[in-house]
């Protein structure tokens, strides 16, 4: 297992890496909505899932909350490089519409 981590890549660029799954997506990223924000600021914010390795439902979960508790706020975000795994998830979920996909 591997721990999450988001780095800020550029002004408008968080790179994720390591696992989004259940073990990981308690403790990730527990400033998302604020940091993405602060960079919609600036720019349209993109989340890189590039580097992930696995995903769960847990992490699908994660990923549609975060969208949630973002459009709440009025800020969006895209999500680029998209592991084949958590698509297939959204799929079976019937919530691959509502993934803001690059």
């Amino acid at each position: 297992m591997q721990v999450l981590k988001v780095s800020n890549e550029s002004a408008n660029v968080f790179l994720l890496s390591g696992d989004l799954n259940r073990i990981t997506v308690n403790s990730a990223w527990p400033n998302s909505v604020e940091e993405i924000k602060q960079a919609a600021d600036k720019q349209p914010v993109i989340l890189d899932l590039k580097k992930v390795e696995h995903v769960d439902t847990a992490g699908l979960a994660w990923v549609m909350n975060l969208l949630r508790d973002c459009s709440a706020q009025k800020v969006t975000f895209t999500l680029k490089h998209v592991p084949q795994t958590l698509i297939n998830l959204a799929k079976i979920s019937d919530v691959e519409d509502l993934l803001p996909l690059q």
